[in-house]
């Protein structure tokens, strides 16, 4: 313990002899947090709809067949217990949910202005905002219709002709940032273990001194954890000074538990270090470690669903991201933030996701080991 302790030491002082590498681990995620969270905005498809239908008309089923009719919004089904919307929004299975009222169709034809809710998930206030706009523009669409095949109906036409009633769930003020900045604290988590990590393994193996470690009393798994658990603490505190900037000044609500993320993170980590180590393995110089890192930085964050939403992702490639760990923790930490997901709900990520983690890590240490020996 007493060896693993000093090589912790050492890598400690050399972290903070070296200010570039401070203004990374302190200052260029702070300064990305803020570029990101203004900067990026996606286009929305193939939003999950669910229609509670308890009217059951055939004036109903026009309303719910303008929304089937477009590939703006996918028909999940259709329900007429409204705690369903709850379930299904809480585990990400809907983004949206359609309540036509009983006497709808009546309502409508004796021109009493019935109303129609839309249940939103608003923890991504841009999907969210645009899913009401389109809701709008079919509800308007029918509204025209129902009077154009109407032509004694005196009710005015378009929108008005049918009163939605909106909520929003999870965030109100549909702030994109709310949605965003949980995933861009993934990408900072992904991208400080894997650079630290691969960079310090390959300096001591460029300038000759993983030879000399070698040589040591130190056991291999002794000079790993030695170089490895000092980046492991400075990515919790990575992790907790972008948490609090997000808290404080972009005011994302932090609904969960801190010692569930703080757990789920630590499993995370397996992948980010494992890779560190992986890519350490495999080139001889920190210029090919940073080009290398890059490259599965670049695949995990395009197949991650942080820039581009899965759904939107040709069919092929949505299999692809199954493979991709850091798809499984955007969508825990989003859940954590906005939903307050307990660790159950959370298992159908947390499971692959420390699968591939301990996987990542195991065959990398593995590969390290017969590296150097």
């Amino acid at each position: 313990m007493q060896r693993i302790f000093s090589m912790m030491v050492k890598e400690f002082k050399q972290v903070f002899r070296n200010r570039p590498m401070l203004s990374i681990i302190f200052i260029a995620p702070i300064l990305q947090l803020f570029i990101l969270a203004f900067a990026i905005t996606t286009e929305v498809l193939h939003i999950k709809l669910l229609v509670c239908d308890l009217d059951r008309s055939q004036v109903s089923k026009e309303v719910v067949r303008g929304f089937g009719n477009t590939d703006r919004f996918d028909l999940l089904g259709f329900s007429t217990d409204l705690k369903e919307i709850k379930e299904k929004m809480k585990a990400w299975e809907a983004q949206m949910a359609l309540v036509i009222p009983p006497g709808f169709s009546r309502d409508l034809g004796r021109g009493q202005n019935p109303e129609i809710q839309v249940v939103v998930d608003g923890v991504d206030g841009n999907t969210a905002g645009v899913a009401l706009g389109y809701a709008r523009g079919i509800l308007g669409e029918f509204g025209t219709n129902y009077v154009k095949n109407r032509p004694n109906y005196t009710q005015p036409v378009g929108i008005h002709l049918v009163n939605m009633e909106e909520r929003m769930w999870y965030n109100p003020d549909l702030s994109s940032q709310q949605f965003m900045v949980p995933g861009i604290v993934v990408v900072l988590l992904t991208i400080l273990p894997m650079m630290l990590s691969a960079l310090s393994l390959v300096k001591e193996k460029e300038i000759g001194t993983l030879e000399q470690l070698m040589v040591t009393p130190l056991t291999r798994y002794q000079l790993l954890l030695g170089k490895l658990i000092p980046f492991l603490i400075l990515s919790y505190v990575e992790l907790a000074v972008v948490m609090t900037v997000a808290i404080v000044f972009f005011k994302i609500p932090m609904n969960g538990s801190y010692l569930l993320l703080a757990g789920l993170a630590f499993l995370y980590l397996f992948t980010t270090l494992g890779l560190g180590i992986f890519i350490s393995t495999i080139t001889s110089s920190q210029q090919q470690a940073m080009f290398t890192a890059w490259f599965f930085m670049v695949f995990m964050i395009l197949m991650g669903g942080f820039f581009i939403p899965i759904e939107n992702m040709p069919p092929i490639l949505q299999k692809l991201t199954y493979l991709n760990p850091m798809r499984y923790f955007i969508y825990i930490i989003r859940d954590i933030f906005q939903k307050d997901s307990s660790l159950f709900s959370l298992l159908k990520d947390a499971v692959p996701m420390t699968a591939f983690g301990l996987l990542i890590f195991s065959l990398s240490v593995l590969k390290f080991q017969k590296r150097v020996g």
